[in-house]
């Protein structure tokens, strides 16, 4: 019993003096080329964590030839964001008080070359966090209309360019409009009228 009540003071403890940790858990991100993601990072302090704050932003890019990069920093409450020259002006802090504990950021106009892993580190010494997002940056496609029954003379005539991977229709595209029941049946009589007197 007294060992019990000695691992449940423990317990008590610990928890009462847990430090900084980041709540954002560890997640995978998908978007498309051009548009913008948003790196979720948010963190709690510890009574004990009384540092300065240092927050970094590291990208492990998907190439595993290239080493860790860091993208941007804050530190002496300052931010740097001119590390990584292929993320300049493109990744920023969301929040202005980076202090309240909302470290997320914006990665903006995504490319392919922003593929990676994400690594968020907060720092208030003693307190030490951190946690990893994947972003994947998909290719912009574009979705044509399906024909429901395409006219005989469609064809896969769409032109297309090296910088524009969405296909762009001709008329021959359009699809044919529905027809009602009065206009099928006079076309069937129409049909039946051809081939009983064929042409001369």
């Amino acid at each position: 019993m007294e060992l019990l009540l000695r691992f449940l003071l423990l317990c008590g403890v610990a928890d009462f003096t847990r430090g900084l940790s980041i709540t954002t858990p560890e997640q995978m991100i998908e978007k498309a080329k051009g548009e913008t993601a948003y790196l979720p990072c948010k963190f709690t302090l510890g009574p004990e964590d009384q540092g300065p704050l240092d927050i970094e932003w590291l990208l492990s890019p998907a190439d595993n030839q290239k080493v860790d990069q860091v993208i941007i920093l804050y530190s002496g409450d300052k931010i740097y964001d001119d590390y990584y020259q292929d993320l300049k002006g493109r990744v920023h802090f969301t929040s202005n008080d980076l202090k309240s504990g909302d470290a997320s950021i914006n990665v903006t106009n995504l490319q392919l070359s922003d593929i990676g892993t994400y690594q968020c580190k907060v720092k208030k010494a003693p307190g030490v966090g951190n946690k990893k997002i994947q972003l994947t940056v998909l290719e912009k496609t574009c979705l044509l209309p399906r024909a429901v029954r395409p006219l005989p003379e469609a064809t896969s005539a769409a032109i297309t360019h090296p910088w524009d991977p969405c296909p762009r229709p001709t008329w021959k595209d359009i699809p044919r409009l529905s027809t009602t029941r009065c206009q099928a049946k006079t076309w069937n009589v129409l049909l039946r009228v051809r081939r009983s007197h064929p042409p001369r």
